[in-house]
């Protein structure tokens, strides 16, 4: 059997919301573009939404509003998409790493706390495969502090913390609806937020800080506009936002199978736990079952995680390693001097991780066929 790592199928219905959109005349942004950002509002609790053209293009637009400079510093995971530190980057400050939980993966607060100093602006968190952080602990933190409380949720979409949705917690959230999201745009994100102040600036930020776009003016909102600030051609198309729709209208069901195929995936591999340990979020959280994510024992293996991988693929089974921490990339080595050694808990992670195939068009059949095929390579190379 063949088992891809991803499979996208859209629906007739998503298909067609799409062309309906096409034959409209307006595929820039437009009143579809409006629709998705009350839609995704509405659903992740936030007052307000302002769609963009990536979850990177997000972050970025949420840290220029802070107005960063040089000598800023905003604090981070090492265990994230480059993009996080990109977005930073970008907006003209420092990133500083703080290591993880080598359980839930995600941001330690304990870590964040001895990296805080004078120039720490902002704790930017990331939602690992769709497991929220510690917001309680994380938040107070940020109040103490002083610092904007931003959330990478590009995993997130669908999750809870202490009942609350992710995108109701942060002063400002992040989601993407990159082709491999728990619903897609093609490309695409979202920042929300409840202030209208912020969400206000990063549409107007999105389309080259302009006072009015292409569609308020065509739907007869004057020819007039000026320009206030420098802006960024980061805005959402109308296109996107049907195909957002279209799968927001089965959001529900599309969550309700991640969770189905999780529960599987533990059922198939009930056995192997001095192998492999399972996925594990905090007891208060609802995870979004973005990602399944298993860690090897290496006590148990005669092989590492890379054969392992090597072996799974010679048997059809696609895997991915999320992530490879950034500071193993020779770019962030030379400009910032990153060292493995400062992130234990993380290096131990990289070296255990693998992402097994994970989406709602998987089967039962083909997660049985995993498990069988992670049980055989357990009795060929387990100690």
């Amino acid at each position: 059997m063949k088992v891809p790592f991803f499979r996208l199928r859209l629906t007739a219905a998503e298909k067609k919301a799409v062309l309906e959109a096409v034959k409209s005349g307006w595929v820039t942004s437009g009143p579809r573009v409006r629709q998705f950002e009350k839609k995704i509002a509405r659903l992740t609790g936030a007052r307000y939404a302002a769609a963009v053209s990536s979850g990177t293009a997000g972050l970025h637009l949420v840290l220029e509003t802070l107005g960063l400079n040089g000598t800023d510093e905003v604090i981070t995971t090492p265990f994230t998409m480059v993009a996080t530190i990109e977005a930073i980057i970008y907006a003209g400050a420092r990133p500083v790493l703080a290591d993880i939980d080598p359980v839930t993966l995600n941001i330690d607060p304990a870590a964040v706390e001895t990296k805080l100093s004078r120039r720490s602006r902002c704790l930017l968190t990331v939602d690992m495969a769709g497991c929220p952080c510690d917001y309680a602990r994380l938040r107070r933190l940020a109040r103490k502090h002083g610092l904007f409380l931003l959330d990478d949720a590009a995993h997130a979409l669908g999750a809870h913390f202490d009942g609350k949705p992710i995108g109701s917690i942060a002063d400002a959230t992040v989601f993407s609806f990159y082709s491999t999201k728990n619903i897609t745009t093609g490309e695409g994100g979202m920042v929300v937020a409840d202030s209208k102040r912020l969400i206000d600036r990063i549409r107007r930020l999105s389309l080259h800080g302009m006072t009015s776009s292409g569609w308020k003016r065509y739907a007869g909102g004057g020819w007039k506009y000026d320009v206030t600030e420098l802006g960024y051609k980061y805005n959402m198309s109308d296109l996107a936002a049907a195909l957002g729709l279209g799968q927001l209208a089965r959001f529900d069901l599309l969550q309700e199978k991640r969770k189905r195929l999780a529960d599987r995936y533990l059922l198939e591999l009930k056995d192997l736990w001095p192998y492999l340990e399972m996925p594990v979020c905090d007891e208060d959280t609802d995870p979004g079952w973005h990602l399944f994510i298993i860690k090897i024992n290496p006590r148990r293996w005669r092989i590492g995680r890379d054969r392992l991988i090597a072996e799974l693929e010679k048997r059809g089974v696609g895997c991915g390693v999320h992530f490879i921490p950034v500071y193993r990339f020779s770019y962030f080595i030379r400009r910032f001097g990153f060292r493995p050694d400062d992130f234990p808990h993380c290096q131990e992670a990289f070296r255990r991780v693998i992402s097994l195939p994970f989406y709602p068009d998987l089967t039962n059949e083909e997660v049985a066929y995993v498990g069988r095929v992670l049980n055989r390579l357990t009795e060929r190379f387990g100690r």
